[in-house]
């Protein structure tokens, strides 16, 4: 559990935000291209998305947040990580998925 509430620490954390970095460079582009979405590419998105901004948001938190305020706030950012997850699990398998929603933005 404290490998998930610290998110920046360790070589394996590293290892999986630099992972996803590739992914997510890889995976929007493609979503983008994919005429009617994929379901293979949404549910990668799905699960890189909230993981990347999980891990880069205890960075943000070693840095900003004062000690006595971190373990709520890391709290606090994986309680969020874990809806996103379950939104986007759910968007992908009974909604039109991330890719289809992303594009609806920009349709007039």
């Amino acid at each position: 559990m404290a490998g998930l509430l610290q998110g920046d620490r360790g070589k394996m954390m590293m290892k999986i935000y630099h992972g996803s970095s590739f992914a997510l460079a890889g995976l929007v582009p493609a979503a983008m291209v994919i005429r009617d979405g994929n379901l293979p590419v949404d549910l990668a998105l799905g699960v890189a998305l909230p993981v990347h901004s999980h891990i880069g948001l205890n960075f943000v938190i070693s840095d900003y947040v004062p000690k006595s305020a971190r373990l709520p706030a890391r709290a606090s950012v994986l309680g969020v990580t874990v809806a996103t997850l379950y939104g986007l699990f759910q968007l992908n398998m009974y909604g039109e998925g991330v890719s289809k929603t992303a594009k609806r933005l920009w349709r007039s």
